[in-house]
């Protein structure tokens, strides 16, 4: 089944660019193209699996608009993001994927294909490593608290969560079940305090969680 796409931007010249590159891939149809003002009665009536949001159609202000949009699909976000913070943000209200404008077509069709298959966020590398150097926030408390919760399988999963990994891939990096795998992420968002993946990973990120969970994994790595 192909990929079912929307794509939301006010500009002709990077709709055309958009229209190009997405018309040459065999997997990808493209149901339309919209405006900002008009993105949330396009989706309701186009039901895209995946769409692709290029700023200034909306961008990192319009948090609303994007949290009403990212509950009807998933939503991949194209718009200069003045601090890694900002993208966290996004993340935090269920966008699934952030991109900056100068982002490769590769990296975009990647990110596409990953958001589609169920990924819980998707960036290029260098702006995962970015994130993982954030300032911490809410406190180390709360991040000894959330480390302290998870189980070594379950922050396992966050890793690789973080990593753009599917349900499926996860399943198959752990060699267990999908249903684990459901079970996993069940138990991490609840210990979270959080309803998407999404929203898990940002936080990680976010309280410095995934810097205190390599720092066990080292930890126990030494102790065996």
């Amino acid at each position: 089944m192909k990929i079912r796409v929307l794509v939301c931007c006010d500009e002709s010249i990077m709709s055309a660019a958009m229209r190009a590159l997405l018309d040459q891939q065999p997997d990808i149809d493209v149901t339309g193209y919209t405006t900002g003002r008009e993105s949330a009665a396009a989706v309701a009536e186009m039901a895209p699996h995946v769409m692709i949001v290029v700023a200034p159609a909306l961008g990192l202000d319009d948090k609303r608009e994007l949290a009403e949009l990212a509950a009807l699909t998933k939503i991949i976000l194209i718009a200069k993001a003045e601090s890694a913070h900002r993208s966290v943000e996004a993340l935090c209200i269920g966008v699934r994927a952030v991109l900056a404008p100068d982002s490769s077509a590769d990296d975009l069709i990647h990110v596409l294909r990953t958001v589609s298959a169920g990924a819980t966020m998707v960036m290029p590398a260098a702006a995962r490593r970015t994130l993982e150097h954030l300032p911490q926030q809410g406190g180390s408390r709360r991040t000894a608290r959330m480390a302290a919760e998870l189980t070594p399988r379950e922050s396992e999963v966050i890793v690789l969560l973080a990593q753009g990994k599917s349900n499926a891939e996860v399943a198959e990096k752990l060699s267990v079940s999908l249903a684990t795998v459901r079970s996993h992420v069940h138990h991490v968002l609840r210990k979270m305090g959080v309803s998407t993946r999404a929203q898990a990973v940002a936080i990680a990120y976010e309280t410095g969680l995934m810097a205190a969970i390599g720092r066990t994994a080292e930890f126990r790595g030494q102790e065996g």
